[in-house]
């Protein structure tokens, strides 16, 4: 991710998993002139292949998208 204030590459302070489906990434600029800090998040938002061992209580939307999926 960019900074959002001098547009250089930030790198992953640490995470923490907040839920089973959000977690907070604190970032910080690489940029000697700027050395912003800040916190981003990442959210599971549809399933694209259903799990063989799916949990209890996740339910997410199913991807309508036929793209290939990554080995």
């Amino acid at each position: 991710m960019k900074c959002p204030h001098c547009g250089s590459v930030c790198g992953t302070i640490k995470t923490r998993q907040v839920t089973s489906l959000y977690r907070e990434i604190t970032l910080s600029c690489k940029n000697p002139d700027c050395l912003h800090v800040f916190i981003a998040d990442m959210t599971a938002i549809r399933t694209l292949r259903q799990s063989l061992k799916p949990a209890p209580g996740i339910n997410l939307a199913c991807s309508t998208s036929l793209s290939p999926i990554p080995a």
